[in-house]
């Protein structure tokens, strides 16, 4: 009887530990979401001034809540961008990351590197390189000479030009 009594009291002990460190650790998980809410929103303001900017159009990232964690996903109004908007939503939010990133002292990469921007209007990649020129980092675009727009001095953002003689390896 003895022996039931000491195992009930430290079955009841051990589930009060138990409750406290849930509570503790569901304390957290409360105040991390409203962290996390609080960076989006501070986030957002980058990123719709920069969508602004390129397609005249507000992107906004929103979390949604699941069992395991958050789900980020970018929302505008239109329902199905074509690809060239992609690609400037997707420049437009490394773009922004990068500035948050600095803003928070964050460590992050400071360079981008992006592919088939040959899908972009010309106004949009010209938009596209002003913003990336004012951002602190690098921004790495692989294209095709005839696809840079006229307006586009390549000479003063070439770093480096492939061709079929001057291939990368030299191979």
């Amino acid at each position: 009887m003895e022996e039931q009594k000491r195992l009930w009291d430290s079955s009841n002990a051990k589930l009060k530990r138990i409750e406290s460190d849930l509570g503790l650790i569901n304390q957290q998980i409360n105040a991390n979401d409203e962290m996390i809410k609080q960076r989006v929103t501070q986030f957002n303001k980058y990123f719709a001034k920069l969508s602004v900017i390129l397609y005249d159009e507000n992107y906004i990232l929103t979390p949604i809540t699941k069992e395991d964690g958050y789900d980020l996903i970018v929302i505008n109004i239109e329902a199905n961008p074509s690809t060239g908007k992609k690609k400037g939503q997707i420049a437009a939010f490394d773009f922004t990351y990068i500035q948050f990133a600095d803003d928070f002292d964050i460590q992050c990469l400071h360079f981008i590197l992006h592919d088939q921007l040959e899908n972009m209007h010309d106004n949009q990649l010209n938009t596209l390189i002003e913003v990336a020129n004012d951002i602190n980092g690098q921004y790495i675009v692989p294209i095709l000479r005839d696809k840079v727009p006229a307006s586009i001095d390549i000479r003063q953002i070439e770093v480096l030009s492939l061709s079929q003689n001057n291939k990368l390896f030299k191979l």
